[in-house]
């Protein structure tokens, strides 16, 4: 580890006890509607419970990222955790970070040029602004300095993570494919550098993790440098001083409040609102059935940062992800969304009995199609989607997710011996959950529509070309189909031996099953707003003094887009170490 400036300590008699540390105490009760803001002037300085230089609220990446740099800076750091564990939703992500002009790219001698990574984010997360030869590439200065500060700070988080001896983290492959992972847009040419932006964790004998060793690693880290952790104690309200500085933070633990004074700052790395019905039936577009984020994903930071005088970003933005639907109304919180559809004689169809989206799109990009809406028919024919196949992929690409190892007896699977039986299995189901989906129901033409669909897709493998949504024709499309429909070794079928490996001829006869999907998320990503230096704004577009926030919790930095394989994290990470660099030049104060 580089040598850093001598840590402050926390004073003994507000320290926290080993037994607090490892385990924390009492319940996870956390208030969800208004919020007041205490007044640091009711509050004499011998009231705070805690004290230190910097607070981080929540133990995911960001939080963990911030903590970690914050320590090395020579802060006195604190970390509140609301789960009764530490690791936050990344610790059941894949692990992997997206970061450009990372050093295992820059090993190879690809440049991974500052201009051309904002025209591609630019182009990805705006493409209804986007101009190349515009001020800011068609962006707000606000919007054009977030990814440009994501672009600066991202590799250089990762680098100083590893110096500092953090994290250990290695370039990202495809899995079997053995190959740099290929971005969610690589088909744009301003994509320059559309593989090897992707990084993970690495185990001590080399071999690749997942996001469990990610975070591990980072809860190694805070008990090597000390970092107090108070688990189970939800934040509820900022303290602010007469001159609308932050200065602390209530948290609640049981049945008792605990005050926490930060002489610098707060800095939030929380999670999303995934799990808050009542915001994603305000906030998110159209029906929003379960997500992937670990159960204590309810926004609890729009509620708190809006006290305390937080300008909203954009709310309606999500990770976005189908889940199958079954699954998320037996229980919201999934454990995995459908982030790749395997199979060849596989499609995608809506209400009508037709196609909608190239079904092997990113799963953020496909999963927007359900909120597409028909005015002339004042509907949303995509709310729900049906993934139907045949026996040949049923039996190739058993135990791909979402096909089960069994089709034929998987209570998530619809089957029919011909197309107008299984359109009446489906129609039956649908009336079974018509009370959780609003009533939606199969047209009338659903089964004629459906034959004309799969006819129509049939030439389309034959000549390997989707004339509808160019499905494989982009290098995402072909390599991540490789990762995620592989074909069963013992199925008795073999590979398709079209031209398009993402396609293949339905058989003639059934039986045909098909899997009912619908939106869901990994996680929302709307919350409070932040400027480049991770600051929180007010509603005037000021940054409110002495607040920060990175991760899902506030507004993406990169809008709805996706950049490629742990865009989430990167993010997370490179906010997380932006936030905690810029809080220890604030200039502190007593309370």
């Amino acid at each position: 580890m580089a040598q850093r400036p001598p840590r402050k300590q926390i004073p003994e008699s507000q320290g926290v006890s080993r037994r607090e540390l490892l385990t924390g105490a009492g319940g996870l009760t956390l208030a969800l509607g208004a919020v007041t803001l205490a007044s640091a002037e009711a509050r004499a300085a011998d009231s705070w419970d805690r004290e230190t230089d910097i607070l981080v609220v929540g133990g995911g990446a960001a939080g963990c990222a911030a903590a970690v740099t914050a320590d090395e800076l020579g802060d006195a750091v604190l970390v509140v955790e609301k789960a009764p564990i530490t690791g936050g939703t990344a610790s059941k992500s894949a692990g992997v970070l997206w970061i450009p002009n990372n050093f295992s790219l820059r090993e190879k001698g690809i440049e991974d040029d500052k201009q051309s990574c904002l025209r591609y984010m630019a182009r990805f997360s705006y493409p209804d602004r986007y101009h190349a030869g515009n001020e800011h590439l068609g962006l707000t200065e606000r919007e054009y300095r977030l990814l440009e500060a994501f672009y600066d700070h991202a590799a250089p988080a990762i680098d100083a993570l590893q110096a500092n001896g953090d994290l250990r983290i290695g370039e990202w492959r495809m899995f079997a494919l053995d190959r740099s992972a290929t971005d969610y847009l690589d088909n744009v040419p301003e994509n320059t550098v559309p593989t090897g932006r992707a990084l993970g964790p690495l185990k001590s004998d080399g071999s690749m993790g997942l996001g469990a060793d990610l975070m591990l690693q980072y809860s190694n880290a805070l008990k090597k440098r000390e970092i107090p952790v108070l688990t189970n104690h939800p934040a509820t309200r900022l303290v602010k001083d007469s001159a609308g500085r932050v200065i602390g933070l209530e948290c609640a633990n049981g049945d008792q409040t605990v005050r926490i004074h930060a002489r610098k700052a707060v800095i939030f790395g929380t999670g999303g609102y995934a799990h808050n019905t009542e915001y994603t039936e305000a906030y998110q577009r159209g029906s929003f059935y379960g997500a992937c984020a670990m159960p204590w994903s309810t926004g609890d930071f729009i509620a708190i940062g809006g006290a305390a005088g937080a300008q909203m970003g954009d709310l309606s933005t999500a990770w976005r992800s189908q889940v199958v639907l079954e699954e998320a109304l037996r229980a919201r919180t999934l454990a995995a969304g459908v982030f790749f559809p395997p199979g060849d004689s596989m499609v995608q169809v809506n209400r009508h009995g037709v196609r909608a989206v190239n079904e092997k799109r990113n799963y953020n990009d496909r999963t927007e199609v359900h909120q597409q809406y028909d005015a002339s028919r004042a509907e949303y024919p995509n709310q729900l989607m049906f993934m139907v196949y045949d026996r040949r992929t049923a039996e190739a690409f058993a135990g791909a997710y979402p096909i089960p190892a069994n089709s034929a007896s998987s209570p998530n699977v619809l089957q029919g011996d011909t197309l107008q039986q299984l359109t009446q299995n489906l129609s039956s189901r649908l009336g079974q959950i018509s009370n959780q989906t609003g009533g939606f129901t199969l047209s009338a033409d659903f089964t004629a529509n459906l034959d004309k669909t799969i006819k129509r897709f049939n030439g389309f493998a034959r000549s390997g070309v989707d004339e509808d949504f160019l499905r494989g024709t982009a290098a995402y499309d072909t390599e991540w189909h490789q990762v995620f429909s592989p074909l069963k070794a013992d199925s008795g079928w073999s590979a398709t031996d079209g031209p398009n490996i993402t396609m293949h001829p339905f058989m003639e006869e059934g039986p045909y099953y098909a899997i009912i999907l619908a939106a869901g998320a990994l996680d929302t990503s709307g919350g409070p707003a932040i400027n480049h230096k991770a600051q929180v704004l007010d509603t005037h577009g000021q940054p409110i003094a002495g607040l920060y926030g990175a991760g899902n919790c506030i507004a993406s930095p990169s809008s709805e887009a996706y950049y490629g394989a742990g865009h989430t994290l990167g993010m997370a990470t490179a906010f997380g170490y932006i936030a905690a660099r810029q809080a220890h030049e604030e200039p502190g104060h007593t309370a």
